[in-house]
Formats: structure tokens, sequence, C-alpha cells
């Protein structure tokens, strides 16, 4: 199993090039010492330079992220989690149920766990991107799928970006910024979701603007 393979995170090669050597090996070192197998501990290394390249210590990963990183089924995802807690590599933090309009919802954080040495890796114990709606004036420096991972809303600003760079039709823009916005504003995890199966696909441009709008409507209930 390759768990880096997709196209989508293809930055974690340049990512890790930026890693000062003396830190890889203390987290190499740390990863062989918890005693994972070894599909564990490729699945470890893949989860680490997801943090390093977001920066931070403490991230808002859906399983259905993960389960693309990881190449795995959703549930399958639950069983790596716990394995790596377990080990002492991660630590899970749960808030309270929220209700919404699709019924009840509950944020998840995961915290890297790398001991002493945490304030050497240039990480942040709090998130490099706020976990709230974030403005977005230029291109993101990740993938807008990656970036929908730290949000807790779709803004409409970066809603209105992601569509101008997948070359929406400017007729259709009205509605999408309206109608379609509306639906997944406070559901970044169910825009995330739609994006990573039409990336599976390798839809561009009108056809992967379609696929969103007709996998939005079906997903989400006004």
């Amino acid at each position: 199993m390759n768990p880096i393979s997709l196209e989508s995170l293809s930055f974690w090669a340049s990512a890790s090039n930026r890693i000062d050597s003396n830190v890889s090996a203390h987290l190499r070192s740390h990863i062989d010492s918890l005693g994972l197998k070894k599909t564990q501990q490729l699945d470890a290394h893949a989860l680490v330079k997801v943090f390093f390249f977001r920066r931070s210590l403490r991230l808002k990963l859906s399983d259905t992220y993960l389960a693309k990183v990881w190449q795995m089924s959703l549930r399958n995802v639950q069983n790596r989690l716990q394995q790596l807690e377990q080990a002492g590599l991660i630590k899970r933090l749960t808030g309270k149920a929220k209700r919404t309009a699709d019924g009840f919802r509950q944020d998840r954080r995961i915290v890297l766990l790398v001991g002493k040495k945490s304030q050497q890796l240039n990480l942040q114990a709090k998130p490099a991107v706020d976990n709230s709606t974030q403005r977005m004036k230029a291109k993101p420096k990740m993938p807008y799928v990656d970036y929908l991972s730290l949000q807790a809303k779709v803004s409409k600003g970066s809603f209105a970006f992601f569509l101008r760079q997948n070359n929406a039709n400017p007729k259709t823009m009205g509605y999408l910024l309206s109608h379609i916005h509306q639906r997944i504003r406070n559901r970044p995890d169910v825009l995330e979701s739609v994006l990573f199966d039409a990336e599976a696909q390798k839809l561009k441009d009108s056809r992967l603007i379609g696929f969103m709008v007709n996998e939005i409507k079906t997903r989400t209930v006004l």
C-alpha cells in the first residue's frame, strides 16, 4: 500500500525537502520506537507529513480525507487512528455535538504528540490556518480540498475563487454563489468529500462543476 500516491498530495515530496534533517531523523526514530507494524508505520509517516505541510500540531482532518491519504475504507480509518493513538503518536480531541440542518455534527481535532522536541519542529500548537472562515484573496498555498479540511465554514470568497480557477460559466456564477453555496457554507466536509470524488474521476472545468453541483444537491438538505 502506498499512502502518498495521490496526485493531490504530490506537494509532500517538496515539503519534506524543507524539513530539517535532524528533525526528520528524530521523527523517524520516534515512529520506529512505537513498535508499529510496517503498514502502520507507513501510515504514521504519511500522517506526520500532513502536519509538517500545514505547520501545526493540531489539525481537523476528516475521515474522508484520511481515507484518501491512507487509501483505505472509512471503517479502517477509525481502526488506524485508534492504533496510532494507543501507540502514543496522536491524541484525538472531540468537541461537543452541534445541531445542524442535517442533524448533529461533532468536530474532531487530531494532535500530533512529538515529545520534548516539539518546539524544534517549527510547528504551532494552534493551526496555522484558523478553523473559522478565512478570506482567500490569492491562490492558496495548498490544494483547495486541503484548505477545506481546516475550515469550519466555506466562505463565499474562497468558493468563488475555486469556481473561477475551474472556469465556471460566468452566467452561472450567481446561482452557484447563492443557491449552491447556501447548501455547503456550513458543511466544508461535504464539499471536501465531493471534490475528492471528483478528483478520483479526474474531472476538470465544466465536468467538475457539473458533478459538484449534482453531488451537493444529493448530499445536502435545505
